[in-house]
This record gives structure tokens, C-alpha cells and sequence, in this order.
């Protein structure tokens, strides 16, 4: 059992928390006692097969997180929600809690199940809609951010932007099928549903992956040659969203980024290119209605929807704005609705594809992203924010209640005459909000200050307060363009224009200018060059520097693992930045490090490089050498140098003081150098690293010694 484990774990993947559920083994009635203690003792016999390979290396050594079976004819609890006797619950809005929390998920309607990714639990869940009833749960050793049922074949895939590659898992049992290694993490799923083929969508390496249907072979042993690998297929941009035609054979990806042809219509036989369409801005959803021949795609870069007729070589038929933010994206089985979520803005939006207009919007708490809808009428809704899976049942009653409402209002103000200052209700229908957040310069929400929204012809002057959080609301105006200005202590006056789209809540970010600070900066930030190990020789000085300097904050603000998410959003002044001249003089670029000082209030700002290089000296020793020739001055021979392996590594430090130093003043710089000269033959790069990373390490107390005797942080 043991080696036939270690034969299905081909990246890391192991059963590791399948017990199976009693509602999964029989549709109808329940089971006798003496097939329930088989299937528990099944389980047993698989959370010990994992503690045994987690003791190996061969997979989790956590025993004992299986579902526990319910007893024959007893109640059945998950977290909160209880069933009564697994049978299907008849309430309406509920709530079913989850061990972790999830992002795209996906349904079984023909029996009511959804599959659901745990991201911290790093496992694939199969659950009952009927009842909240966990079917089985599988570990898979990465988050599976993204899960896609083949309900014909009954498997579901399960991959991730961090995972290795792509599971695909028995439906009914959780059991693993096949296990594809990919080179890439996986960002959305397709399934031609005719071949049973998979395709995946890689966007750091620029491709697709394309898998053939898992085989299953019965018996303990497969050979993994004889399984199916996956097949990449170059794009010409990082594929996002995914969706397979069946009836003409073609897979429609959507490409990141702000190309108006952002659709490629793809043949998945050999990655030609068959056409390319005009889209929205970052295409992250897809959702394909194959009986209208309709391709609905959710762009967030540009925040709408876009509709496209197939039978027409993908002329768009709808193009309809949203509110807010979206997320993901699902549809309606009979096609009208679009259903939206919008995880920034804890929003549900419907669109009603059949007017091409934005027909409600639902607050939902949690952050929503990926649903699901099944029976035909629930829609099921999982959080990023909260745990739990959320039912919303009936959710197109819903919709339609909120826009014949809306529909009334309409009209009971046309029938009434109501007029405003501006013209009477015609006027009224082509208004809109406009509404967002008033940021500084590091990204961070402002906690007080006005919004002056300059007089027109038809409006007043009015003034709008910002809230504690940074937010604004500007009240309905008429569509177009308003000049605002923004008033906020300890910045300068700005002013911006604002657009307000007539029926809709636009959402607009105000970015303030920099101002004075609010406190004298004290701080010492690192920023790293663009040289490899510059980020290494930061993150050794930061700690240095908190023993050396404790009275002063010390902030690195990229390191190896990325940015300080407080200068995430500063990191546009960075880049292209030419701080130093020929003469080693500040340019006037030190007035973008100036900005990231004020902001994160930092002092001094030390900027870090690393020059490397590596020879290989065949020269020889020359006193030997010249020897040589004077015993055999007819022969040309030379006796080579045996370290033939030099590294040599230089590391520079230039402090930066944000208060004294001006355009034109010459820069103060610290120098280390490091070597190694290592004999035998050329070293792999592993190797040569490991030299150079101890080459950093030891250029610290060099850098300490310095400025221990010419202290720049002084002032």
C-alpha cells in the first residue's frame, strides 16, 4: 500500500483526508450498518496509510482530519447548520461553514453537489447542497484556488497559481485519478465535455496546457508512462479566463492587459490562432451560453460586461458597465441573468442580459467570489473574507422584484410630476453617483477632510465630507464632467475632474499630492538595485542596522520577498529612477526619494548594488612560469593555475539624506569587497551562489566598521 502511494504521489499529492460520506454511496434510503462499517473501516485503513507516508515524506502527517461519519439513522452536524437526518433543508438565505476560505468554485446540478477548493486547508471538498452534508474531503498539498467538475466523466480537476500542476479526482469516492505536472500555476480551468480533454491557463508562462482524459486503471499499480501528459501551447499574452465551444471545436481565451483584441479564438489541436476579437480590459471570466451561441465575458480591468454573438465571428451584441469592481462571474441556466460578484465592494451584481442593463445590486458580507448556481433557482456564493459557503435561494425572484420596483418608482414620478431644480424628471433618469476613496501619496486613506464640487450652469457649488475611512459619496448629478476640489489637512489644495455616468454608481479614487509631514521623519529606509543579490545585501544591512541605529525605525522596502506592502504603492517612483550622474552627483530624481521619505517618514534612505563576476584564470603563476622557460626556453609550455573558480563581489551603499542632501551635492557611498578562489573544475550556479550569498553576509561588518567611524546617520 505504501509504494502504491508513493506511485500515485507525483507531485506531492496524497489521499489524505478522504472518508467518504453516507449521502455520496446511495442516492436514495440509507445504508445497512454492515456497508457503513466497511466504508469506515475503508477509512481507517487510509488515514493510517497517510501517517505512515508522512513519516516518510510521502504525504501529510496529520492524522485523523477526515469527515467523520455520521451513525446510520442519526442527525448529522456541520459547524453551526444542523440537518435532520441528512435530509434537505427547506429554509431559505443560510449559511455553511467551511474550515478555510475559497475562491472559484463549481457545481454538479444534476445532483444538487458543489466542489470547493479550501485554500489554507490546501484540500478539494465535495458537499451536499441539499443537506450542508461534506461528501468527502481530499488534501492536495497546495491552495486550489480554482476547481472544475466533468460531470459526464464524473472527475474533478483542482489546480492553483501556486500548485505544481493539475489533480483530477473520482467524484464520487475523492480517490486520485491522474496528476499532471505543469510548469506553470494554473489561473482557470476548461473541460470539452464531448473528449473529456482539459485545458488550463497558465499566464506566468505565457501558455495553455492541454490534457488528455484521465485514465482508470483498476487494480492497486498504474504505469505512469501510460498515463496522459499535458501538451503546451504558446499565447501571446498571459491567458486569463477560459471557455470551450464544443460545437465548433474552439477554446476562447482572454489575454491580461489593455489590448482592445484581448480575445484569441484558439484551436486546442494544434494552438493555431483562429481569430481574435475585441474585448474589455483584463477578460477574467468566462461563462459560454452554447444554445444562444452567446459568450458573456467579465472584464475587470475595464468593469463591464461584454457580450458576444457567435453566430456573428464574435460581434459584440451588449456592452453593460458595473458598478462595482467585478470579481467572478456565473449564469443564469435559462441565460438571462449574469450574476457578479465584487469582492472589494462585498457586492452582488445582476445584470439582465435580456435589456442589457445593471438590474440590482445585493450587499453581501464576507467579500464574495466564486459561485455556483444549481437547482436552477439557488445560487450559491463562497467568501474570500469568511469561511463559509452562503445559499441564496430563488435569487432571480429577487432581481425581478428589485427592477419592477424600480420600474414603478420611475414611473410614479413621471405620473406625478415631479420636478427638480433642473428640469423636471427627464432629467432625473440620466443622472448618476459618483463615489471612491481620497488616498495620499503611500496609498493609505485620508481620515478628515472636504470635497468642493465646483459650480455649473444647472448645479450649485456643494461641499462633501470625507469620511473616517477615506471614502466620499457625491449626490446624484446629471451625466458629465465636474471639477472637484479637495481639501484636506497637511496637503496642498488639489483639483480633479470626476465623471458621472448617467444610471450608474461610478467609483473613482482620488490620489493626493505630496504634502508636509505630519511628524519629523526619523526612519531609515533600504531600497535595493536592480543586480542580483543587491536584495540580499539590503536585508543583512536592515538587521544590522536596528542594533546599530535602535533608536531610529528601519523599514526594507524590497527585499527578496517583494515589496513592504507600505511601499507597494510608491513603487512607480522607482522605476527609471537615474539617481546619480558621471560625476557621482544627485540628479533631480532625489526628489521621487524625497516623496517616499515624507510619506513613510524615513530620514535616510540607503540604496544597495552588488557587482559580481566570475573568471576563469588559465594565466598561471609567473615565477614558476618564467622558471620554466628559463630550463626549457625552446619548449612553450605553461603550468596553469589550479583555482581556476574566481568570484569576486562588490558591494556599494549609498546613504541618502533626505534633509541635507539637494541636486547637484555629491553623493556619499560605502564600498565591501568580497572574493572567493575556489579550485577544480567551473561550478554549477547553485554552487557559485551559495559563495556569493556568504560573500553578502560577510560585507556587513565591513559596511558596520565604516560607518562606526564616519556615522552618516548623524543628523
Amino acid at each position: 500500500m505504501l509504494v502504491w502511494a508513493a506511485c500515485q504521489n507525483v507531485f506531492g499529492f496524497a489521499d489524505t483526508q478522504r472518508t467518504v460520506g453516507l449521502a455520496m454511496l446511495v442516492e436514495q434510503g440509507s445504508l445497512e450498518s454492515k456497508q457503513a462499517q466497511q466504508w469506515r473501516e475503508k477509512a481507517m485503513r487510509w488515514q493510517w496509510l497517510v501517517v505512515l507516508g508522512g513519516v516518510l515524506g510521502l504525504g501529510s502527517p496529520v492524522l485523523g482530519q477526515g469527515i467523520p461519519l455520521p451513525a446510520a439513522g442519526s442527525s448529522s452536524t456541520v459547524g453551526n447548520l444542523a440537518t435532520n437526518g441528512n435530509g434537505p433543508r427547506t429554509e431559505g438565505d443560510w449559511l455553511l461553514p467551511l474550515r478555510s476560505s475559497a475562491d472559484r468554485i463549481d457545481g454538479v446540478p444534476s445532483r444538487g453537489w458543489v466542489a470547493v477548493g479550501l485554500l489554507e486547508e490546501q484540500a478539494v471538498t465535495l458537499l451536499d447542497g441539499a443537506s450542508g452534508d461534506p461528501l468527502w474531503q481530499v488534501a492536495v498539498g497546495f491552495a486550489p484556488s480554482v476547481v472544475r467538475v466533468d460531470e459526464a466523466r464524473q472527475v474533478v480537476y483542482a489546480s492553483g497559481p501556486n500548485a505544481p500542476g493539475l489533480v483530477a479526482l473520482d467524484l464520487l469516492t475523492g480517490e486520485l485519478i491522474q496528476a499532471y505536472g505543469l510548469p506553470a500555476g494554473v489561473l482557470d480551468i476548461a473541460v470539452d465535455a464531448a473528449t473529456g480533454r482539459v485545458f488550463a491557463s497558465m499566464p506566468s508562462a505565457q501558455s495553455l496546457a492541454v490534457m488528455a482524459a484521465p485514465l482508470r486503471v483498476s487494480g492497486a499499480q498504474s504505469d505512469p508512462s501510460e498515463q496522459p501528459q499535458a501538451r503546451n501551447l504558446p499565447m501571446p499574452g498571459p491567458p486569463l479566463a477560459l471557455a470551450y465551444d464544443a460545437q465548433r471545436g474552439s477554446l476562447f481565451v482572454g489575454l491580461a492587459g489593455e489590448d482592445p483584441l484581448s480575445l484569441l479564438v484558439v484551436n486546442p489541436d494544434n494552438g493555431e490562432l483562429l481569430a481574435r476579437w475585441r474585448g474589455g480590459h483584463t477578460p477574467e471570466a468566462m461563462a459560454l451560453d452554447a444554445e444562444r451561441q452567446r459568450l458573456v465575458v467579465l472584464n475587470s480591468g475595464s468593469q463591464d460586461l461584454t457580450v458576444l454573438d457567435l453566430s456573428r465571428s464574435g460581434e459584440a451584441l451588449q456592452r453593460v458597465g458595473l458598478d462595482w469592481r467585478p470579481t467572478r462571474l456565473a449564469l443564469s441556466p435559462d441565460g438571462r441573468w449574469a450574476y457578479v460578484t465584487s469582492r472589494d465592494s462585498d457586492r452582488l451584481q445582476l445584470v439582465d442580459l435580456q435589456t442589457g442593463r445593471l438590474a440590482a445590486s445585493l450587499r453581501l458580507q464576507g467579500q464574495p467570489t466564486g459561485l455556483v448556481m444549481l437547482n436552477g433557482r439557488d445560487l450559491w456564493v463562497v467568501a474570500a473574507g469568511i469561511p463559509a459557503l452562503r445559499r441564496l435561494p430563488n435569487v432571480e425572484a429577487q432581481a425581478v422584484a428589485m427592477q419592477r420596483s424600480r420600474e414603478q418608482a420611475t414611473l410614479a414620478v413621471r405620473n406625478g410630476g415631479t420636478e427638480s431644480s433642473n428640469g423636471g424628471a427627464s432629467q432625473q433618469e440620466g443622472v448618476g453617483v459618483v463615489t471612491g476613496r481620497v488616498l495620499d501619496i503611500a496609498g493609505q486613506p485620508v481620515q478628515t477632510g472636504v470635497l468642493h464640487l465646483a459650480a455649473t450652469t444647472t448645479q450649485p457649488r456643494q461641499t462633501v465630507r470625507i469620511a473616517a475611512d477615506g471614502t466620499y459619496v457625491l449626490p446624484e448629478l446629471p451625466a458629465g464632467l465636474y471639477l472637484v476640489d479637495v481639501e484636506v489637512p497637511g496637503f496642498p489644495l488639489t483639483s480633479t475632474q470626476v465623471e458621472v455616468r448617467a444610471g450608474f454608481v461610478s467609483t473613482q479614487d482620488i490620489r493626493l499630492p505630496p504634502g508636509e509631514p505630519t511628524r519629523q521623519p526619523e526612519g531609515i529606509g533600504l531600497l535595493p538595485d536592480e543586480p542580483v543579490y543587491s536584495d540580499e545585501l539590503a536585508r543583512h544591512l536592515s538587521m544590522a542596522l536596528k542594533e546599530l541605529q535602535p533608536q531610529r525605525p528601519v523599514l526594507l522596502l524590497k527585499g527578496p520577498l517583494g515589496p513592504d506592502p507600505r511601499f507597494e504603492p510608491l513603487l512607480p517612483l522607482t522605476q527609471g529612477l537615474t539617481l546619480l550622474d558621471r560625476d557621482e552627483r544627485y540628479t533631480s530624481d532625489l526628489a521621487k526619494l524625497k516623496v517616499i521619505g515624507d510619506a513613510l517618514g524615513l530620514r535616510y534612505i540607503l540604496l544597495t548594488q552588488m557587482q559580481i563576476s566570475r573568471d576563469y584564470n588559465r594565466q598561471g603563476n609567473s615565477l614558476l612560469n618564467t622558471a620554466l622557460r628559463f630550463l626549457a626556453p625552446t619548449v612553450p609550455v605553461e603550468i596553469p593555475n589550479f583555482t581556476p573558480n574566481q568570484l569576486r563581489s562588490r558591494g556599494v551603499v549609498v546613504v541618502v539624506d533626505l534633509q541635507r542632501d539637494r541636486p547637484g551635492d555629491r553623493a556619499r557611498y560605502y564600498e565591501a569587497y568580497g572574493r572567493d578562489d575556489v579550485g577544480g573544475d567551473p561550478m554549477f550556479e547553485d554552487a557559485a551562489a551559495g559563495l556569493f550569498r556568504l560573500q553578502v553576509r560577510n560585507m556587513v561588518p565591513m559596511f558596520v566598521q565604516q560607518w562606526q567611524a564616519n556615522n552618516p546617520f548623524s543628523g
